[in-house]
């Protein structure tokens, strides 16, 4: 379960991974119980949450080039001093009594450029450090840092919010985020190998780069969708807890760390089954069980029911991303991985940005439960149909799928499975 923590390198960036995902995830919550303490708005909840992810539409082929050009250590390091900057600015503001809406949301969109870059490059950076057959296991330990972090974040922030307030939260966020700076040098110099060959630096020539490898594709589809219909109902969860649920800032907080607490069971469970012979289960489980345990913690009433069913869905969302980036990074050259992981960044968290704004103008209007019952059925529809229409999505529910190297010709595939 825990191979690639024999590397001392892969250590050092797991800690400092999670120690940015803990800010990331306190900056979520204490984010999401300010601005609506302050605008009493769902739609502005969701505009400083697209703010934090929604650079990525522009910024995201930019930072996949940097990741191929320079030292991916380095780069990862100064996103994260950025980070601890924007967050110690909101602790400042606070103690001044200065921050308003306007300041509060550019503080969101420079939080957002730093984000994107850490996103990135963390995710470019492991199978730098970690072999070819260690390199599912290195993505979902990466995942339990990532997701677990969704736990840890709220966890330690929400005793602090509720006890000493916005400042006090704040300040920890910051200090969460000066340790992933420090924690990520000692990696050292990690560069993308040499190549040979014009490769191109646009949006279109990664996707041309990746159309060219069909199971990739399916993945980035199949990602687009899960992320727009299943990952976008983070706008409306604060909605969600104080008119369906009727409760407080801590139940927020709990569901948060449900969340999260059911990724980092999900990710070790992956890391311990890594086995090609287990994906397709694990693979067909996260899929199915990301929609429709979304659906029903959406529709149960009781507390107890909602946290387990979030527990769940933090698990089987957090399985079905980190196969789907092990797919793709063990798919693509080391030369081209910044940009390719690029793409990936866009179509996981640009669907999140923008729909997760726009569901929370629609919790404004429209009682958030049966919106999100909507969205966790319709994904499980969705896939169902892809399921039929795409011959590479349906190998993947076989062990042949999961093979690497393997050219595979027949009726509607041609292309070599990774």
């Amino acid at each position: 379960m825990l191979a690639s923590l024999r590397y001392p390198a892969y250590r050092w960036l797991w800690l400092s991974n999670l120690s940015a995902s803990a800010g990331r995830w306190s900056l979520v919550f204490i984010l999401g119980v300010q601005i609506l303490d302050l605008t009493h708005s769902s739609f502005w909840v969701g505009a400083g949450l697209f703010l934090t992810q929604g650079p990525v539409v522009l910024l995201a082929p930019f930072s996949g080039v940097l990741a191929d050009r320079f030292d991916r250590r380095l780069l990862n390091s100064a996103s994260c001093a950025l980070s601890a900057l924007v967050t110690g600015s909101f602790a400042l503001l606070n103690a001044l009594g200065l921050l308003a809406l306007p300041l509060l949301l550019a503080l969101c969109l420079l939080f957002g450029v730093s984000f994107v870059l850490q996103m990135t490059l963390r995710s470019t950076l492991v199978p730098s450090l970690v072999p070819p057959r260690d390199l599912l296991n290195g993505i979902s330990l990466s995942q339990v840092g990532t997701q677990g972090a969704e736990f840890l974040g709220p966890a330690l922030t929400t005793p602090l919010l509720v006890a000493g307030g916005p400042v006090l939260a704040w300040s920890f966020c910051a200090l969460l985020y000066v340790c992933a700076t420090v924690l990520c040098l000692p990696i050292g110099v990690t560069k993308a190998s040499a190549h040979a060959g014009p490769v191109g630096h646009g949006v279109g020539h990664s996707f041309q780069y990746l159309w060219a490898r069909p199971v990739v594709m399916t993945i980035v589809v199949a990602v687009a969708l899960h992320c727009s219909l299943t990952m976008s109902f983070q706008g409306m969860l604060p909605m969600f807890v104080s008119n369906d649920l009727h409760s407080s800032a801590a139940t927020y907080g709990g569901l948060l760390t449900s969340i999260g607490l059911g990724a980092v069971l999900g990710s070790l469970t992956l890391a311990h089954f890594s086995e090609r012979r287990y994906r397709p289960a694990l693979f067909m489980v996260s899929l199915v069980g990301s929609g429709a345990l979304l659906a029903l913690m959406a529709s149960f009433q009781a507390l107890p029911l909602v946290f387990s069913a979030a527990f769940l869905v933090g698990a089987s969302q957090a399985m079905f991303m980190s196969m789907s980036l092990a797919l793709i990074q063990s798919s693509v050259d080391d030369h081209f991985r910044g940009r390719a992981t690029s793409v990936y960044q866009m179509i996981t968290l640009a669907p999140m940005a923008v729909l997760g704004w726009g569901m929370g103008g629609v919790a404004d209007v429209i009682e958030p439960r049966p919106v999100m019952i909507v969205m966790g059925t319709l994904f499980v529809l969705a896939m169902g149909l892809y399921l039929l229409l795409s011959p590479w999505l349906r190998r993947l529910l076989g062990a042949e799928g999961w093979r690497g190297g393997v050219t595979v010709t027949g009726p509607g595939l041609v292309g070599t499975v990774v």
